[in-house]
């Protein structure tokens, strides 16, 4: 069983344990794969049983060790090098889909084995030695490595005969096969997550879209009467800027959207949701507010944090924002669409009234 990357006791290669990694494998598989290790060494004989799972980066960490205690204690976590592993296969003996690591094979390594029994080898030519080692390359259905499986301290002392050795490569097809249903379902869950997160937010900025507006609108709307506070909807577009993307780039514009966006969400509360509406247009959707006079002090925030000047591509911009806000009582009957109305009606209140200022709805 093979590691490296710092140096342990008498300067033989030791691994260290990566947490972070670790905790980006699945409990569901990390107990399967302790059930089949754990198998191994009740059914075929060993002692030590050790399955290693391929890392994004190509290295292999331990993530199973059934059998001795002392091996699982100095093997779970560890990391080797795929090269490590490379040369390790590659120097040691076929046996069948198996691989033999021959104590008397210089070339295979020794020196890597983080772990070797205290045992005394018994007298017969078949005597498995402390420095032997037999392992399981676990592939893919394509092929592609996944992991490998090792097994140590035969019960007997002997090396295993063809009858263990066709049930030990039985089991490297069922761990093989765990480890690929796990990263295929990883895969497949994140790509959901993936198309989820680009359906309900803005590519460029990352804040929410129209969908993630009318969301939460709609679901803030269908709470029941008696537990609904007011609602409000700031709608917030920037003065002028077309002169930003004339005056200076595309590129310059985005950041600056991007850098408006920053700022909108640093200074609403954390329950507020923030979106790009389109083009230079932001809609931030106050929940849970208890009086009208609530969600104002978040507004004049808005309007102080996106005037602060804006350093990006050598030049420093200053841009404004007009905003209007509308309320929805919770004993109001109007929906989400005539929300988001008023609030637009309230900011070209603003627009047309000189910019660079807020203003409330008012039906009147």
């Amino acid at each position: 069983m093979p590691e490296d990357l710092t140096a342990g006791p008498g300067g033989s290669p030791r691994a260290v344990p990566d947490v972070r990694v670790r905790a980006a494998v699945s409990d569901d598989l990390l107990t399967m794969l302790d059930l089949l290790a754990e198998t191994i060494v009740s059914t075929l004989g060993f002692g030590v049983a050790v399955v290693n799972i391929v890392r994004p980066d190509g290295s292999l960490e331990v993530a199973s060790v059934a059998g001795d205690e002392k091996a699982r204690t100095m093997l779970l976590g560890t990391v080797d090098t795929a090269e490590i592993w490379d040369g390790l296969l590659t120097a040691s003996e076929a046996w069948g889909r198996l691989r033999f690591a021959d104590h008397r094979n210089e070339a295979a390594y020794h020196e890597m084995l983080s772990w070797v029994p205290d045992i005394e080898p018994i007298d017969a030519e078949d005597a498995w030695h402390p420095e032997d080692s037999l392992f399981a390359p676990l592939l893919s259905a394509d092929g592609s490595r996944v992991g490998v499986l090792s097994v140590d301290l035969p019960h007997d002392g002997r090396r295993p005969n063809a009858a263990t050795c066709k049930a030990l490569e039985g089991f490297a097809v069922s761990t093989a096969l765990a480890i690929e249903h796990a990263t295929l379902r990883a895969r497949a869950e994140a790509s959901e997550d993936l198309l989820r997160e680009q359906a309900s937010h803005d590519a460029l900025t990352g804040v929410g879209n129209r969908s993630m507006l009318f969301e939460r609108l709609e679901h803030a709307l269908t709470v029941r009467p008696e537990q609904r506070g007011t609602l409000a909807v700031a709608f917030i577009d920037l003065d002028r800027f077309k002169h930003v993307n004339d005056g200076f780039s595309h590129l310059v514009g985005d950041q600056v959207l991007t850098s408006v966006a920053r700022r909108i969400r640093s200074v609403v509360r954390p329950a507020d949701t923030v979106v790009r509406w389109g083009g230079d247009e932001f809609l931030v959707l106050f929940e849970h507010l208890d009086a009208d006079a609530e969600g104002v002090p978040v507004v004049e925030r808005i309007l102080t944090a996106v005037a602060e000047p804006i350093h990006c591509e050598g030049h420093e911009l200053t841009v404004t924002a007009s905003i209007g806000i509308a309320f929805r009582r919770p004993d109001d009957a109007f929906d989400a669409d005539e929300l988001v109305r008023r609030a637009d009606l309230a900011m070209y209140t603003v627009k047309n009234s000189g910019r660079a200022g807020f203003a409330v709805y008012d039906a009147g």
